[in-house]
């Protein structure tokens, strides 16, 4: 019994001995493990690539709203409520057509009386032409009487407008888009009573870069497409450039439409221009895939003694999967390709 107890005992130290023997080559193990982790976490791997001068078309599309070539605010003149309705919201207008008309008796008796009183002044202004020819009467009673007439004529004018006012008239052709007026409202000068939009010609304003509107001139033909109709192509002239750059240094364009059904196309749609220009541009080009922070603020990282540094480039895409690089790269210059993700200003990188 006592010989077995002996055994027994054996096993355990030996089991005992066993285990801690397995412990310490685990811990080997994982020491040597974080050793090499240690010394690959002091670098990222990435590959670069070279800036390449590259023969491009120069080509490129941009996004816009087509527009109306006219649109007009009408407002009115007049005080006075409106009697007489002529034209409504959805109604085609021809300039000069009368859109409503408000109350005018007060005006006409107005008028009446001021036609009076200038028949009058221009009847003593005879008659004293008369007298003063036999010194009956001073030079000026004359004066005055001429400037009666003078008076009168004016009074009689500003009267006439105010009454040609009580009839608002579309100041273009073109559709109603808007009425702002029913049988009976009380209007008064600078309330707006309707909005007129004339749509032929239809036009496209688009925003360019300062690239890209070097290669535009006016008069040039660009081919339009309108976004709700992606199986219709039209034709467009450019009709005016700006001369100076918005908030985004961007440049608008304005191209007009020829022969477009303005039923199929309507302002406030959105289109797109492709701009063609003659022969071929040489410029740097990489990779999209290199540049870091968008388009928006794009960059790239080239590695000086083997550390990362962020550099700022200005670029404008021409493919979707290579960008132009207008500023902040030279040709052979060498940029981080790839493992960008893990790639930051000042990290330790290795090229593989």
């Amino acid at each position: 019994m006592k010989f077995k107890n002996i055994i027994i005992i054996i096993i355990i130290i030996g089991a005992i001995v066993a285990v801690a023997f397995v412990l310490k080559n685990n811990k080997t193990e994982m020491e040597a493990d974080t050793q090499m982790a240690m010394q690959q976490s002091k670098y990222v791997p990435v590959t670069v690539e070279k800036v390449k001068s590259q023969t491009i078309d120069v080509n490129f599309e941009s996004n816009g709203v087509f527009e109306a070539h006219q649109e007009v605010k009408v407002m009115s003149e007049t005080n006075g409520a409106v009697v007489a309705i002529y034209k409504k919201k959805g109604d085609y207008v021809r300039k000069g057509d009368v859109l409503l008309k408000t109350n005018d008796q007060l005006i006409q008796s107005e008028l009446t009386i001021a036609q009076l009183n200038l028949n009058q002044a221009e009847d003593n202004l005879k008659r004293f032409k008369n007298l003063i020819e036999t010194d009956a009467i001073t030079k000026k009673q004359y004066e005055d009487s001429e400037r009666a007439v003078k008076i009168s004529k004016a009074q009689l004018s500003a009267l006439q407008k105010r009454y040609n006012d009580t009839k608002v008239t579309a100041p273009i052709s073109g559709y109603i888009n808007e009425d702002y007026y029913e049988p009976g409202v009380l209007v008064s000068p600078g309330m707006p009573l309707a909005e007129i939009i004339n749509t032929n010609p239809l036009k496209l304003s688009v925003n360019v870069s300062e690239n890209e509107v070097a290669t535009v001139s006016k008069g040039q033909k660009v081919t339009v497409k309108a976004n709700a109709l992606p199986n219709q192509t039209f034709e467009g002239t450019v009709e005016f450039i700006s001369n100076k750059a918005d908030g985004s240094f961007k440049y608008e364009v304005i191209i007009v439409l020829e022969k477009v059904d303005n039923d199929a196309i309507r302002p406030g749609m959105f289109g797109t221009a492709k701009f063609s220009a003659s022969g071929k541009m040489n410029t740097l080009v990489v990779n999209r895939k290199s540049i870091s922070g968008g388009l928006k603020d794009p960059a790239v990282f080239m590695i000086e003694n083997g550390v990362a540094k962020r550099k700022p480039v200005e670029i404008v895409p021409v493919s979707s999967s290579s960008v132009q690089v207008i500023s902040g790269l030279n040709e052979g210059d060498e940029i981080i390709a790839s493992g960008l993700i893990n790639v930051k200003e000042g990290i330790t990188v290795k090229v593989q």
